[in-house]
Order: C-alpha cells, then sequence, then structure tokens
C-alpha cells in the first residue's frame, strides 16, 4: 500500500512537472515561430490592420471653401480644415434623430414629453404598475433629461445646437425618423414640413442625412 502511494505521488509530481514546463514553453512562443500557423485567423487580423494603416494614411483633407460649398468626400473618414480648428467627420457612424417633440412655447403644448407611460411587460406586474401620463417639464418621457430642456423640434435654434453637437461627436450621417405627409405615431403630430430645415442645418455642419 505504501509502495502504491509513493508511486502515485510519483506520477502526480512528474505530472505537474510536466504541466508547468509545457506552460512555460508556450509563453516563450512568438508568431515568428510558427504560431500563426497554427492560428490562421492571427493573419487576417494583421492583414485588416494594415488595411486600416492604408484608409488612416488616405484622409481627405478638405478646404474651407469645400466645406461650406457642400463638396465633401465620400470617404468614411474626412478631415475638415476650418479657420479656427481641424476636425475628423466619420461617415460609417450614424447617429438617430427624432423630430417629434414640442414645446408650450413653440407649439402651445407638450408633444411626446408628455405621452403615456409605457404599460409594464409582465401583465403578472402590470397592474401594479405606474399608470397616467408623464408630466413635463420634471417628469418627461426619455431615459435621460435633456441639457436643452423638454424642447420643441421646431426651435430653429434647438435644431442648430444639435447639429452642432452631432458635428463635434464626429458623427457623419443623421438617421432620420421620417413619417409621409400627414401622417404622424400615435403620441405625435406630422413632422414632414421640418425635413428641408434639418437637411439644411445638417448641411451647414457636413453632416449627411438618411
Amino acid at each position: 500500500m505504501t509502495r502504491l502511494r509513493r508511486k502515485a505521488l510519483v506520477s502526480l509530481f512528474l505530472f505537474t512537472l510536466f504541466i508547468f514546463g509545457a506552460m512555460m514553453g508556450l509563453r516563450t512562443l512568438k508568431p515568428s515561430d510558427g504560431f500563426s500557423d497554427l492560428a490562421p485567423g492571427m493573419g487576417f487580423i494583421r492583414e485588416r490592420e494594415r488595411d486600416r494603416r492604408r484608409l488612416d494614411a488616405e484622409d481627405v483633407a478638405v478646404s474651407p471653401g469645400q466645406v461650406h460649398g457642400g463638396s465633401i468626400s465620400s470617404d468614411t473618414k474626412v478631415v475638415f480644415i476650418k479657420s479656427d480648428r481641424d476636425y475628423s467627420i466619420f461617415y460609417d457612424v450614424h447617429i438617430f434623430y427624432y423630430l417629434w417633440y414640442g414645446d408650450p412655447a413653440t407649439d402651445n403644448k407638450y408633444i411626446h414629453w408628455d405621452h403615456v407611460l409605457v404599460p409594464h411587460w409582465d401583465p403578472k406586474i402590470a397592474a401594479s404598475h405606474a399608470q397616467g401620463r408623464h408630466m413635463p417639464p420634471e417628469d418627461i418621457a426619455s431615459s435621460f433629461y435633456p441639457e436643452l430642456g423638454p424642447y420643441s423640434s421646431r426651435d430653429p435654434k434647438v435644431l442648430e445646437s444639435h447639429m452642432a453637437q452631432i458635428e463635434e461627436a464626429a458623427a457623419g450621417v443623421l438617421v432620420l425618423s421620417w413619417y409621409p405627409p400627414g401622417v404622424a405615431d400615435d403620441h405625435g403630430e406630422p413632422t414632414e414640413d421640418l425635413v428641408p430645415a434639418v437637411m439644411d442645418a445638417a448641411h451647414r455642419h457636413s453632416i449627411k442625412v438618411t
């Protein structure tokens, strides 16, 4: 019995030593040692990295006249030069934008900020869940409170501020939520007439609209 226990301990020690040696050996491997042959995906990653660096090297500089004239390169990243600063816009970065908000100062009432509370998805909880409508300006139908307050989408100053913020964030494309003329969602009003103003404001900040 003692002999078997000794053999088991020796075997366990040798196995542990083998594992430790294998781990230390693997830590010393480099891609040049043939590791890339064991992991073919590494070659693809290196190729993508070379492509990314090539695209970065091909960034297009646009003059101030071209910016204001609307002549913008179709590349995904464009570097703009203005009198006060240089900045980049990425046209593969999209941001969603909605036109359905209103406030009493501009629209004589709150629109969308005050829509009904969304019922809880679980029927067992829905009965005891809060019901009714949001009560702006303190309680609004939004997960986040806007820096400009519960604004109106028809306010030109708000629209210009939004486009400046999007430009500052380097998002190049505005994804505009749009309804045909005379059509709106259940909680809003038609906003088709605002689309030209949004496109003009976006153009002033070198932002594309889709």
